[in-house]
């Protein structure tokens, strides 16, 4: 068929928002029993209203009831919603916030009825010699104000589904926990601890104790209880895991980049022989996201994933040796791999991703002193009701480093337009316009893998440009303390200087370069068209923008947004509001709408409660106000992003409407 040629930005594409949003599955998480060695995966379906559904690969099938959604809310964010045990699976429910065990097609709710939702449970773990008790971080909102909801560990009973305090302080207003783990003997507990100001991945803690059964109570305690890492200020450790009973690894950035550590009684030290300068985690904005697991019984050898590039590598650690040994395979080519779990001698489950397939659960074993893999895909997102794409359609990244105002490195990926059904534009000369996305956190990534959203708009003839900008994780701890006091500037500048650097604007229109972004993402969209100290406000150097959720206004933020987020504005800001106001204020777009000249399409979530609706009220008032051009739409139901196949199939067709007027359609 012969090739066609159109304006760029009005192709015709068979990637619809509806073939997206109709078919959406996300792969939450994988996990396996320890005993029975059964997997199951957790997939969140859009069809569904975004219910979370259990999957048992052994049967395929469900393992809860149909309308079951398992999912929790701890930390908002959520993770460590499931796990299973001797053949039984725990999981809370998103409907009633209770836990419930289901095994042998039996459910029973294994917490107390809850009818005003005030407890909230996540990231279990099974005591290995008394089977019925679990320990799980507790949320508590009886006061349900972010100042005022309190977290400790409970322990839970699930033969007399009662539920029991076991590490608590006064403080637990302004405390965490994540990631308990017993040790295999079940006579230590282990776990991470952060406390406000500090995220996890700033200032996260390790935590060891010995545990006590009382036989008369049916009941555990703790005593001996040590900090066993991250003593000093500024350093994350996380994600503890027992290597045997008296050898416990987890990750520590002490070094500056996220490598292995292990404590033992008599020293804590890094697993490998030198740093390797790369992270060997992801920040914790969920739970349960585990990055390494143990390869043999006796806990000798590691599986781990690093982030290198901006993509996920695979090594084998030798932990006595402290050596490590990179391990591929050129037919899977992943470069986001999750949630990695040990299912017996060098074999090892994951969820991973790559640029040009769906996600999938996936299970690799290693075979030989090379350690050669053999991937086998258990359960693929690919839709199984849309009809297939055309081949060639998928615009692969191109990751970049890029060297803007003097020497400073910047990371972004480029795709470019891509359509095999056109040549190019009809138009001679021009070059495509550009979506630049900025992600959110701030602390998080843009990975490289499949996205049908940014394929919706490559494969109509944009370019579409991520910014991992200063500030991002993944790259060491310096690039990511580069935001540090400098949100709302720094990351803006490194947006408006990729844009303008030789490799991009080589590429793309820049006169034509609409940004984008949701949450943090969208704050940054926002004080770019807006602050005074935006070198792209008042120029309109951007030709288009979308907000979804973003932050306009500081302090109804810090005010407003849940409790695990409370106080992370402060060290990106440079300190509190009563120490520096002024920064505050100048970095609130809400004060500066007037500079607004960009187009500007906001989408927001009705009960969104980590970027309340109030941040986007205010915003456009204050564009319409300026007699600005701002469009909005806010959908019911949803919260901090989009979860029904209804609103991701609007937002897209929103956003692409958008930019055909505002920028598309200008040339």
């Amino acid at each position: 068929m012969a090739q066609k040629y159109a304006p760029y930005g009005l192709w015709e594409s068979p990637i619809t928002a509806g073939a997206i949003a109709q078919d959406s599955v996300s792969l939450s998480t994988i996990f396996v029993d320890p005993v029975t060695k059964d997997i199951y995966h957790i997939e969140q379906r859009a069809s569904e209203g975004g219910r979370c559904v259990v999957i048992s690969n052994k049967t395929q099938k469900e393992v809860f009831d149909k309308d079951f959604n398992a999912r929790t809310r701890v930390h908002e964010y959520g993770g460590g919603a499931a796990i299973a045990y001797n053949g039984t699976v725990y999981s809370s429910s998103f409907t009633d916030f209770r836990i419930y065990a289901a095994k042998d097609g039996k459910i029973k709710p294994i917490t107390p009825e809850d009818p005003n939702k005030i407890y909230r449970y996540a990231d279990f773990c099974v005591h290995p010699v008394h089977t019925d008790l679990l320990v799980a971080i507790l949320e508590d909102h009886t006061d349900d104000t972010p100042r005022t909801v309190r977290n400790s560990l409970c322990m839970i009973n699930s033969t007399a589904a009662t539920v029991t305090s076991l590490v608590s302080t006064e403080d637990a207003q302004n405390e965490f926990y994540a990631a308990p783990k017993f040790s295999p003997s079940g006579d230590k507990l282990a776990w991470n601890f952060w406390k406000h100001p500090d995220m996890p991945w700033e200032g996260g803690q390790i935590y060891v104790a010995d545990v006590h059964y009382n036989s008369n109570t049916h009941k555990l305690s703790l005593s001996n209880t040590k900090l066993v890492a991250g003593e000093a200020n500024n350093i994350g450790a996380c994600y503890p895991l027992w290597a045997s009973n008296d050898k416990l690894l987890f990750t520590s950035d002490e070094s500056k980049f996220a490598n292995l550590w292990e404590y033992t009684q008599t020293c804590t030290k890094p697993v490998l022989s030198s740093v390797v300068q790369q992270d060997f985690c992801m920040p914790s904005w969920t739970l349960g996201n585990y990055s390494f697991a143990f390869l043999d019984e006796n806990g000798t050898k590691a599986i781990c994933v690093a982030w290198r590039d901006g993509r996920s590598v695979l090594y084998v650690v030798d932990i006595a040796a402290g050596s490590y040994m990179e391990i591929k395979d050129e037919s899977f080519d992943f470069v986001v791999i999750n949630n990695v779990c040990r299912l017996s001698d060098y074999t090892f489950v994951f969820t991973g991703w790559q640029s040009n397939a769906p996600g999938a659960a996936m299970l690799c074993t290693l075979t030989g002193p090379s350690f050669v893999p053999n991937f086998r895909v258990l359960s693929s997102t690919a839709s199984t009701s849309a009809a297939p794409f055309p081949e060639g359609i998928i615009s692969l990244p191109t990751p970049l480093e890029l060297k803007v105002a003097g020497d400073k490195i910047v990371y972004a990926v480029y795709y470019a337009p891509n359509n095999p059904a056109y040549a190019g534009s009809s138009i001679p000369g021009e070059k495509p316009p550009c979506v630049l996305n900025v992600h959110g956190g701030p602390t998080g990534l843009e990975t490289q893998s499949l996205n049908w959203q940014k394929q919706y708009f490559t494969s109509r003839g944009y370019a579409w440009l991520d910014v991992n900008y200063s500030g991002s994780s993944c790259y060491g701890r310096a690039y990511v303390e580069r935001l540090q006091g400098n949100w709302g500037i720094t990351e803006v500048s490194d947006c408006v200087d990729v844009v303008q650097s030789p490799q991009i604007s080589s590429l793309v229109d820049t006169k034509r370069t609409a940004i984008r972004g949701g949450s943090a993402g969208g704050y940054t969209t926002l004080a770019a068209v807006s602050l005074d100290s935006s070198p792209a406000s008042k120029t309109k150097f951007f030709a288009s923008a979308t907000n979804s959720f973003g932050i306009s206004e500081m302090e109804l933020f810090a005010n407003d947004t849940h409790k695990f987020e409370l106080m992370y504005v402060i060290k990106l800001l440079g300190g509190t509001k009563e120490e520096i106001p002024k920064v505050w204020h100048d970095r609130s777009p809400v004060y500066f709408s007037a500079n607004i000249k960009t187009p500007l399409l906001v989408l927001q979530g009705n009960d969104d409660a980590v970027v309340p609706p109030a941040q986007s009220w205010t915003i456009v008032e204050g564009i319409l106000k300026s007699k600005g051009q701002v469009e909005a739409h806010f959908f019911d139901g949803e919260q901090h992003g989009w979860r029904t196949s209804e609103a991701i199939k609007k937002a897209i067709e929103f956003e692409r409407e958008w930019y055909e007027k505002t920028m598309v359609r200008s040339l």
